[in-house]
């Protein structure tokens, strides 16, 4: 199994509009891509961060579900809408070992 942990980091002030957005893309995802997935943010570290994380069996699953997701016009407007407000991000990979 793979966790994936998306980290966005927001723009001053826009955390609560971040996690509202990436909820309606979780919500246009369906249960099959979001049944293990959470929206965390910051109590520690940089501020105003924002972490999707999902979990998956594996990257070539993962990688058929972000082409898949992408290619879904409903998905795209919504990513569109949290672009603006992002100052940037990173995608990270674990194994889940236990």
């Amino acid at each position: 199994m793979i966790l994936q942990r998306v980290v966005f980091q927001a723009k001053f002030g826009h955390v609560n509009e971040v996690v509202a957005e990436m909820k309606q893309m979780m919500a246009t995802m369906g249960s099959e891509y979001n049944a293990q997935g959470r929206i965390l943010t910051d109590l520690s570290g940089p501020q105003f961060t924002v972490v999707l994380e999902t979990v998956g069996e594996s990257l070539a699953e993962w990688e058929r579900t972000r082409l898949e997701l992408f290619s879904r016009p409903d998905f795209q407007a919504n990513f569109a809408s949290i672009i603006p407000l992002i100052e940037h991000g990173h995608t990270e990979f674990y194994t889940i070992e236990a």
